[in-house]
């Protein structure tokens, strides 16, 4: 049986959306990510990057490693993009920032509608539901800090949702 997972997930970090925009449109260049790693694998073929594909290779909390294949599918500069899932997860992740309005302050939203792919993941997933969740919400909170720490910016308390569903 499929599960299906919903992580919602959203901080505001002390940047103009411009700048936290410029990372995100880079993100292979992305080093303050710790045990996240991004690497272009396909150019898409316009000049805004959609269609780009990137290989993520990251450390997950419960100490083994995922590899995961990302597709830009759209863009909406500067207030959102989405991103095609493949691997042991697979689903649709789409970032939404929305700046405040001094422009001194982003809100960064992060939805990811994934389904465990991977056939292991699925059959420990009824024990491991917890430490799956757990996991996401630590790796997504140091990819923000970091990206937070590189940009000199403050960030808040994240708010963390997940929503499991068959």
């Amino acid at each position: 049986m499929q599960h299906h997972y919903l992580f919602i997930s959203s901080w505001t970090v002390g940047t103009s959306r411009d700048r936290l925009w410029e990372m995100a449109d880079h993100i292979e260049e992305i080093d303050c990510w710790n045990n996240v790693v991004f690497e272009k694998v396909q150019q898409g073929h316009g000049s805004d990057g959609i269609g780009d594909v990137f290989r993520c290779t990251f450390k997950t909390k419960m100490l083994f490693h995922l590899s995961i294949r990302l597709k830009v599918t759209d863009k909406r500069k500067p207030d959102q993009f989405t991103l095609e899932v493949e691997g042991p997860l697979a689903g649709t992740g789409t970032c939404y920032m929305k700046e405040s309005p001094d422009g001194k302050q982003t809100e960064l939203r992060c939805e990811w509608k994934v389904r465990l792919h991977h056939r292991g993941l699925r059959i420990m997933n009824p024990v491991m539901r917890p430490v799956y969740t757990w996991s996401h919400d630590k790796v997504m909170d140091e990819g923000v800090q970091g990206v937070a720490a590189s940009l000199n910016a403050d960030v808040s308390a994240p708010h963390h949702e997940t929503i499991v569903y068959r």
